[in-house]
């Protein structure tokens, strides 16, 4: 009956009628549909939630209630917590296999891990195949999570020989949710518009969500993009247990739009990333006639091998193909409520979940059919690994940087992953680049994970395709701003690599104590963080904004470019109280804090100098909403928030024009729509920021920002409308434009013919002035950043307006973008910065702060909210 139903609704060419009677949520073994007796002595999810499953969304601690019943419950299942999120939130995990191998879960551990090592013997013949399925990482995307009862309840209550045989065979674990953050932000709004009458209007309140919507975290990031990156708790989580358990399938449930069908893995075939094991897609190809048997069986429309190109290494589903498991993507049909209207006709949430349940249930028997040949592939592509590893001429990468809290965030980044980082036990030259014993580390590229190094460290300019689904350049320590190189041939030696790294204390030493004066270095990432916290305390502190010598009882200091002078004199605090927060300045936020002597200087501006400049403490306000780009809004709000503990008002685009901006000393607008702020609105902006407010604007904000002149800013493309409109009556403009429509080929091309001429996420390398205030604590020009779009700014005749441009010499670094968009931003503005009466307007081409990785160019943003007001516009202009 229910197969015939759900082939009815899918099947159908035009929305149905829907009557409040109709939608009655079927029991949850109707939706499984697995013709077996389930076990009574095993509480159904109704039976904990008060809820059927598609009655509601289920909030997370309704999650956490159900699988703590079934640990109760049940001798099949044992839960634990592998993590929390931003709120605090526990992500749950549940391990379910027969009795038997729940009592020997190290034993099993141990000899899957063994696998891994060179000539590993087969496992024992009782060895079960490991599966991880992970739910909910996409809060928006309900049946993703909420079929996780569905399947849990199957296993931990399913009766026969076999569910007993396959608990003997297989270790199944089951992650939900993997955002509660996002899930309960869903649940919430979906189930405050509950109606006892359910509506099947796409355009009710009820599927047409509010921002920041639910499918990213609590500050807004899209964990379906932090695999590889682990910048958020909750990926760093997952992945940490993946590790743990090496599973040999690991699956990730999504939802897509509600006009669509059924898609799984793989994507794209021929858009795969190279790293990726041609052996994992033979097996995912073969279970895939068991995925196909379940939904022909239900007469359910479905896909695979389209759209969900796996090129980047971040997602769920990509980042296990690093580490010899065979993934799986399942994307469902959504209704975004528990009805809903769609070009297949009118869908049930009930049977969403239930579709996705069955699905999992199908993945669990094609893998326990195959466990001997799940098991040689996890060995075979170790041993792959390895000799892919022997055969690469890069033998190891080599990194350093003067700022010791990035280190160690780096690092701790790579233990993660589990790769093994040495000290760098002799000095070494390479890509121009000295290298020291004591300051650098060196990670050899063949050991375990040498295909997740691979993917965090080469930097690879791609030529030989177009279409990306996501970014196509991510370089780790690129982005992070590291000094590194790779090492080639001869440069490598194995006497290169000292003692394996076993933790890494960023601490600065404690500062001598001061009577006078202390000089606070600003290279390290926490720099600012620290300054936030002096301001805070009622302190005062000037920016040094040249190459000063200090001097100290220890002898004569060179701080940098941006040293933060903090007097002992006419301060709010004592110097006792003064000095505890420069002991933790270093202690905490591993900044080098220096006791001057002296208020004259041997080389630069003195202590009391004229140059030096008043750093007063920000009260920002941060433009958010609908309107607004929710990434971007949560990666400025992470960096400033969480990263830094700065105080951050987040105020709607729609409730800006009724907001007071004089409490504001910054205005940070990220990527957005913001053509619903009138003229009476930017008149007021242009006023606060002519009497000393700070503007901030990044993407498509900036180019708000220039278009309506609240900045003088131009962008390369607005020279070139300019220069079409003088070419148009014919000649060379017209000649190019006719070869590239001869080029563009058969209508098959269109999807490539738009791919060469978008940048979809490349990296490029940009350099800055590192004297400009803007840029204070990098200690050299090259800085990379990701590039999404062609927008660049042009020259102006403010020579200094452009304190960060796209490198002279072919900006690209890694990824893709097309020969004429790298040539038309060379040397372009990759930053605009001008001073507009009292205050000043800073905009970005891009994101600065995109996915929370880049952690050099984050430094823009922080000097902008510091040092915003203190630079000049020249007084002399270019004709």
């Amino acid at each position: 009956m229910l197969r015939t139903l759900a082939a009815a609704l899918l099947l159908s060419t035009a929305p149905a009628a829907f009557t409040a009677q109709a939608y009655e949520p079927q029991p949850v073994q109707t939706l499984l549909d697995q013709g077996v007796q389930y076990d009574p002595a095993i509480p159904a999810p109704e039976d904990v939630t008060g809820f059927r499953l598609g009655e509601i969304i289920y909030p997370p601690h309704m999650h956490a209630a159900y699988v703590e019943a079934l640990g109760e419950a049940s001798e099949r299942m044992i839960v634990s917590v592998i993590g929390e999120s931003h709120f605090g939130r526990p992500i749950h995990q549940v391990t379910i296999s027969s009795p038997a191998n729940l009592a020997r879960l190290d034993e099993i551990k141990a000899t899957q891990r063994s696998l891994l090592e060179p000539g590993a013997p087969p496992p024992p013949a009782d060895h079960p195949v490991i599966l991880q399925f992970t739910f909910g990482v996409h809060g928006s995307e309900p049946s993703s999570y909420d079929a996780a009862p569905a399947m849990l309840y199957h296993l931990a209550a399913a009766q026969g020989e076999e569910i007993e045989t396959l608990l003997e065979e297989a270790v199944i674990n089951i992650v939900v949710p993997v955002n509660p953050d996002g899930v309960n932000r869903f649940a919430q709004w979906t189930n405050m518009h509950h109606a006892s009458a359910p509506v099947a209007d796409p355009q009710s309140r009820e599927h047409y969500y509010e921002w920041p919507w639910g499918r990213t975290n609590h500050y807004y990031f899209d964990l379906n993009r932090q695999k590889l990156l682990v910048q958020q708790p909750e990926s760093r989580a997952v992945v940490e247990f993946t590790h743990e358990w090496m599973p040999n399938i690991a699956g990730d449930f999504h939802e897509m739009g509600s006009n669509s069908t059924f898609m799984f893995s793989p994507g794209p075939i021929e858009r795969r990333n190279p790293l990726f094991s041609d052996a994992a897609l033979e097996l995912n190809l073969d279970m895939n006639s068991v995925v196909a048997e379940q939904l022909d069986g239900e007469g359910a429309l479905y896909v695979t091998e389209e759209l969900f190109a796996h090129f980047y290494l971040g997602f769920g589903s990509s980042y296990p193909n690093l580490i010899g498991a065979v993934p799986y993507l399942f994307e469902q049909s959504s209704t975004r409520g528990l009805v809903r209207e769609t070009e297949f006709g009118t869908l049930r949430y009930d049977d969403k979940i239930g579709q996705q349940a069955r699905v999992g249930l199908a993945v669990i028997r094609a893998g326990q059919a195959r466990r001997s040949e799940l098991q040689a592939h996890l060995a075979g592509f170790y041993q792959e690994s390895r000799q892919l590893a022997a055969s690469d001429p890069v033998r190891a990468y080599v990194f350093s940087s003067t700022d010791r809290a990035r280190l160690a965030n780096f690092l701790d980044m790579l233990d993660v992953h589990q790769i093994e980082v040495r000290e760098l036990d002799r000095a070494v030259r390479a890509d121009g680049r000295s290298f020291e014993p004591g300051d650098a580390f060196i990670v050899v590229a063949n050991q375990t994970h040498y295909r997740v190094i691979k993917g965090l460290f080469q930097a690879e300019i791609i030529e030989d395709r177009t279409e990306f689904y996501d970014v196509s350049g991510w370089t780790q320590p690129l982005a992070w701003d590291l000094d590194y190189a790779e090492l080639r041939g001869r440069a490598f030696s194995p006497n290169l690599a000292g003692d394996v790294v076993d933790g890494f204390d960023a601490a600065a030493p404690d500062p001598d104590r001061s009577p006078y004066v202390y000089v606070m270095e600003w290279d390290s990432y926490y720099a600012p963080r620290a300054l936030y916290r002096l301001l805070d305390a009622g302190l005062r502190a000037r920016v040094i904004p040249d190459e000063t010598t200090v001097r100290t009882r220890g002898g004569e200091v060179e701080p940098g470019r941006g040293a933060i002078m903090v007097p002992i004199a006419g301060q709010e605090l004592d110097a006792d109280e003064i000095y505890e927060l420069m002991v933790r300045a270093a202690r905490e936020d591993s900044v080098t804090v220096h006791a001057a002597v002296s208020g004259i200087t041997p080389r630069g501006s003195d202590l009391g100098g004229f140059d030096l400049e008043n750093v007063e403490k920000p009260e920002i306000l941060l433009a958010t909403g609908r309107a607004v780009s929710a990434n971007d809004a949560g990666e400025y709000w992470h960096l400033l928030d969480h990263e830094m503990n700065i105080p951050v008002s987040l105020i709607d685009v729609s409730e800006m024009p009724g907001a007071s901006l004089e409490r504001y000393t910054h205005m940070i607008m990220p990527g957005g729509d913001y053509s619903s702020l009138d003229a009476d609105f930017r008149e007021r902006l242009d006023v606060w920021v002519r009497a000393g407010g700070v503007l901030i604007a990044s993407e498509s904000a900036s180019r708000w920002v220039a278009e309506h002149d609240l900045s003088s800013a131009e962008f390369l493309s607005d020279e070139e409308d300019e220069g079409e409109g003088e070419a148009s009556d014919g000649g060379e403009a017209d000649e190019a434009d006719a070869d590239e429509t001869e080029a563009a080929g058969s209508y098959d091309d269109i999807d490539r013919w738009d791919a060469e001429v978008r940048i979809s996420g490349a990296l490029f390398e940009t350099r800055a002035d590192i004297a400009h205030p803007l840029v204070f604590g990098l200690r050299d020009s090259m800085l990379a950043i990701t590039k999404l779009g062609v927008d660049g700014f042009a020259d102006s005749d403010n020579p200094f307006a452009l304190p960060v441009r796209y490198a002279q010499d072919d900006p690209l670094l890694a990824g893709y973008a097309s020969e004429e968009n790298r040539e038309e931003l060379e040397g372009a503005g990759a930053m605009h910065a001008e001073r507009r009466g009292s205050g000043s307007v800073i905009l970005f081409a891009d994101n600065p702060v995109f996915r929370g990785y880049h952690k050099g160019s984050q430094r823009l943003v922080t000097n902008a909210i510091f040092f915003g007001d203190d630079f000049r516009n020249p007084r002399r202009r270019l004709d």
